[in-house]
């Protein structure tokens, strides 16, 4: 082949690979271009939900109802902490073709509304996969499931779709509306995982917040291990004294509260918290329960970040104020 020939062989060739990569699923686009995207986004639901609706739990606590989806085949179910209320509480779940069950409430966090239940008994549960770690993005599509204003088998399942607007620290924000009765459903991606647990609903379209997935990874055993991470189990912890924000960089300080332990260290905006006590810190709440475990007075080692240096400080803890951010 002379010169020319391996030239225009290469050219045709990029063009056809080019030709494949630029080819986007609808889902994964801004927004969709055509009718054709939009029938696309379409048969990825319906591809989509029946793994998803058989998962879905209806929870009935006696003074109260609410959502769950199963995560696993002995039966663990992903919830929000105000369904279930405490730990050791004996309820009930019902599955979409109307099945009943015996469950028992584990742990949970009060501060992202996270919790976890138990289905009772050896049987093997349908379940759904669970994202990892910073898998959702703002603008991705995604779609919810629930039981808004109860368990009702005629109705069925009842399903919204929407894009994720916003998502920071233990809270993500939809434009999926959700009603009552929805709270501790699934909220899932276009890949079928679930990314978070419904939380929050509200009259505007376009807030209705929901625990991301995150919040659950960073205290998993916490939860299984039965438990709750309540505001009035936190008020006689320990208070280091710094707000922090959640970013793709880490743990990042946002303000140094005057006066205290924080201030005294010598801790600064912009910070990176990396470890208390040799404990890797992932998500804000986990800083925030770490801190609250130990009581005022006590010594946390801090490890942090300031630019390229990482830096080691220790600082006795005061008393909390008030329930105010770590």
């Amino acid at each position: 082949m002379n010169m020319l020939g391996l030239i225009l062989t290469l050219l045709f060739g990029l063009i056809f690979l080019h030709g494949e990569v630029v080819e986007v699923e609808a889902w994964k686009k801004k927004s969709p271009s055509d009718i054709t995207d939009l029938l696309s986004i379409q048969e990825r639901l319906r591809e989509l939900l029946p793994n998803a609706k058989r998962a879905l739990v209806s929870i009935e606590a006696g003074d109260g109802a609410g959502s769950g989806v199963i995560v696993s085949k002995e039966g663990l179910v992903l919830t929000a902490a105000h369904v279930i209320g405490k730990t050791g509480k004996k309820m009930q779940v019902r599955l979409p073709n109307g099945k009943r069950a015996s469950a028992i409430s584990l742990g949970g966090s009060e501060i992202s509304d996270a919790a976890m239940l138990q289905i009772l008994g050896d049987e093997e549960w349908p379940f759904v996969p669970i994202a990892n770690k910073g898998d959702s993005k703002v603008g991705n599509w995604c779609f919810g499931l629930g039981h808004p204003g109860g368990f009702d088998k005629e109705r069925g399942v009842v399903v919204r779709i929407g894009k994720i607007i916003a998502k920071k620290d233990e809270t993500m924000q939809t434009d999926s509306r959700l009603l009552g009765g929805d709270s501790g459903g699934p909220l899932f991606d276009f890949d079928g995982q679930l990314i978070a647990i419904h939380s929050r609903v509200s009259q505007k379209p376009d807030q209705n917040f929901h625990v991301p997935i995150e919040s659950f990874h960073a205290n998993w055993n916490t939860f299984k291990d039965e438990n709750l991470i309540s505001y009035d189990s936190m008020q006689d912890g320990g208070f280091f004294g710094v707000a922090c924000e959640e970013t793709e960089a880490g743990l990042i300080v946002r303000e140094v509260i005057s006066g205290t332990a924080a201030e005294k260290a010598g801790l600064k905006l912009n910070d990176i918290l990396l470890e208390v006590n040799d404990e890797p810190l992932d998500s804000r709440e986990e800083f925030i329960i770490i801190i609250s475990s130990l009581k005022p007075g006590d010594e946390a080692k801090i490890l942090y970040q300031r630019k390229e240096a990482r830096l080691s400080v220790k600082a006795n803890l005061g008393v909390r104020p008030s329930l105010v951010e770590e």
